[in-house]
C-alpha cells in the first residue's frame, strides 16, 4: 500500500496543558481525507534544514522530519491534536519543540502519515502500560480503549507534579506517576499479576534497554506478548536515533535468533 501523500495542515488552536507539554490542533481542508487511526499512530512534522515549517509539498531539497503521536482525531471539523513534549538539553531546543512554543493560530506545516505501530497483544489477562511523556498520548489511548474489566499498570515517568493528566481508564488498572525517578526501577517493583500479560512501553533509549533486558532475563516474557520502542535518546537529533535504533533493533533480534 502507497505512504500517504504529504498534507498541509493549519494551526487552529495551541494551548501549554501541563509545564512540558504543549497541545496544538491541526486543521484545514487536507485533512478531511485524515484517517482514522488506533492508539500508537503517528504523523511526522516536516522542516527545511533551517528549522523553518514546509509549508508546500513543492517545496525542494532536503527536509527533516519530527514524529509525534497522534492524539486525537476528530473527522468531522476535521481536527487532530499533538502534544509535543519542551525538550530541551543545555537550553537549546530541537526545530519541532521550538516550532509548538512559537505556534500562532493560522500557521502552516506540511505533514506526513499517518503511520501505525504494534499494539497490545490480542491475549491476555492483564495489562502493563508505561513510558514518560513522549508515551502518555498512547497510553491515554490504549487506556480508554481497554475493556472495563481490565486489570494491571500504567506507569509514566513526569518531569513535574503539574503534568499529571486526567486518564479514563478501568477501576482495577492503577495508574502510577514517577516524578523525575527510573522507570526501569519503577516497573521492576511492579507486583507481577497471575496470568500473562499484554506489555506497551515506550521511552528514552537507554531506560527502554534496560527495561527490555529486565523483561526477557527476569519475567521470560514471549516476544509476541511485548511491545516496546524508544520514542528519543539524550544527546541526539531524531535522525541520529533512528540509526541507533536500527542498529539495535538488528543486534537484538539477532541476539534473539542465537539463544
Amino acid at each position: 500500500m502507497p505512504k500517504p501523500s504529504p498534507r498541509l495542515a493549519e494551526v487552529l488552536k495551541t494551548t501549554r496543558i501541563s509545564p512540558s507539554i504543549q497541545r496544538i490542533h491541526l486543521g484545514g481542508e487536507e485533512l478531511n481525507a485524515f484517517p482514522t487511526v488506533t492508539p500508537g499512530a503517528y504523523i511526522k512534522l516536516m522542516f527545511d534544514l533551517n528549522g523553518r515549517p514546509l509549508t508546500s509539498a513543492g517545496e525542494k531539497g532536503n527536509f527533516a522530519m519530527r514524529t509525534y503521536t497522534v492524539n486525537s482525531v476528530n473527522p468531522d471539523k476535521p481536527e487532530i491534536t499533538v502534544d509535543m513534549v519542551l525538550h530541551a538539553t543545555d537550553g537549546l531546543t530541537g526545530p519541532a519543540a521550538a516550532w509548538a512554543v512559537n505556534a500562532q493560530i493560522g500557521d502552516k506545516i506540511m505533514i506526513a502519515g499517518p503511520g501505525t505501530s504494534k499494539g497490545l497483544s490480542e491475549s491476555y489477562d492483564w495489562v502493563l502500560l508505561a513510558g514518560d511523556l513522549t508515551a502518555l498520548p498512547s497510553i491515554r489511548n490504549h487506556l480508554a480503549s481497554l475493556p472495563k474489566d481490565a486489570k494491571g499498570y500504567a506507569v509514566i515517568s513526569i518531569e513535574h507534579n503539574d503534568d499529571i493528566v486526567s486518564l479514563e481508564t478501568p477501576e482495577a488498572v492503577d495508574v502510577i506517576w514517577e516524578i523525575k525517578s527510573s522507570l526501569t526501577e519503577t516497573i521492576s517493583s511492579l507486583t507481577w499479576h497471575e496470568g500473562q500479560p499484554a506489555v506497551w512501553i515506550a521511552c528514552e533509549f537507554s531506560d527502554m534497554r534496560n527495561i527490555r533486558r529486565w523483561l526477557k532475563d527476569e519475567k521470560s516474557l514471549p516476544h509476541e506478548q511485548l511491545y516496546i520502542s524508544s520514542y528519543w535518546k539524550k544527546g541526539r537529533s531524531e535522525d541520529q536515533h533512528k540509526i541507533d535504533k536500527r542498529q539495535d533493533s538488528e543486534a537484538y533480534a539477532k541476539a534473539l535468533a542465537e539463544s
